[in-house]
């Protein structure tokens, strides 16, 4: 967890505006990349950064690589961070503007020819972004599969044809969506390629509960799987649903009998068809679960 040390909190890791501020501190910025959008502090260097910057930095496997400064440095007690940290080499240099563009040109033509070697040697398989390293020595080539594939023929024509070391990286199609990034039905920016950094498990059962149309058209996201939002609300849902009888059960503490014929799970209400025809509308807090599981209501309607 990382907090402002504003906030207090002695077991989290505090972050200081202010050098002076930490005991052994270590200056970290956020930085995000072409591929990774979510921002991932890096250790800073001596250079003056703000947010907008375009800097080069050091990977831990030791590659350079382009992104982009997110937000102003901060500094955090070394003794929070134990693992090593990416490095910000330099700002963005003349030089460094016509490699990136160099390099945008090399993983196209690197995709293009991929494509038509996983076509020629029959790999199922499907290639979804390639990724080269600053110093163009290296090239991370991403793809879908159903299962284990053996790439050893295409990595060695690849290397043969780039002279380059060739990565392989299987994604599924959710870390597929995340890399290509684009917007979904509600207007804004994929939550996988924004924000989100674990893809928990999403189910039918999650729509159900929220009484959701199972149509899998409306339900699925832009990796064809459920949408990870059904899960954001699910545990609101099910509290709340607790405490609201379900649908055709009947309440009592009416002077007629009355049955539920509907939920609104996000007022907290369900309506009661009442006999002769009549609705009542009905909030969570005016209900009461008794022993044998029926519900009644606090304040009795009639004798």
């Amino acid at each position: 967890m990382i907090e402002n040390a504003s906030e207090g909190g002695s077991s989290a890791v505090r972050l200081y505006p202010d050098e002076n501020q930490a005991p052994e501190k270590i200056k970290i910025v956020p930085i995000v990349s072409r591929f990774d959008p979510k921002p991932i502090f890096h250790l800073a260097s001596d250079v003056r950064l703000i947010a907008g910057t375009r800097v080069v930095i050091k990977t831990i496997d030791g590659y350079e690589e382009a992104g982009v400064v997110a937000d102003a440095p901060r500094f955090m007690e070394a003794r929070y961070h134990k693992a090593p940290l990416p490095k910000v080499m330099r700002k963005f240099t003349e030089e460094d503007e016509k490699n990136s563009v160099s390099i945008e040109g090399l993983e196209n033509r690197a995709f293009n020819v991929a494509e038509k070697k996983i076509v020629e040697l029959k790999l199922p398989m499907k290639l979804t972004n390639v990724k080269y390293a600053f110093s163009k020595k290296k090239g991370t080539f991403f793809f879908s599969a159903d299962g284990r594939v053996d790439f050893r023929r295409l990595v060695k024509a690849l290397s043969e044809n780039f002279s380059i070391r060739v990565e392989m990286r299987q994604i599924g199609v959710r870390d597929d969506a995340a890399l290509k990034g684009g917007c979904g039905d509600c207007g804004r920016e994929l939550c996988c390629s924004s924000y989100m950094k674990n893809f928990d498990p999403v189910s039918v059962r999650m729509a159900k509960d929220q009484n959701l149309s199972l149509n899998p058209t409306k339900l699925s996201g832009a990796c064809g799987r459920l949408k990870c939002c059904l899960r954001f609300e699910h545990a609101h849902y099910v509290e709340v649903k607790k405490r609201l009888p379900a649908p055709k059960k009947r309440v009592g503490g009416c002077n007629v009998p009355a049955m539920v014929i509907r939920q609104d799970i996000l007022a907290e209400e369900v309506t009661l068809a009442l006999e002769g025809g009549e609705r009542m509308t009905v909030h969570a807090d005016g209900l009461e679960r008794m022993a044998n599981g029926q519900y009644t209501l606090k304040n009795p309607i009639g004798g």
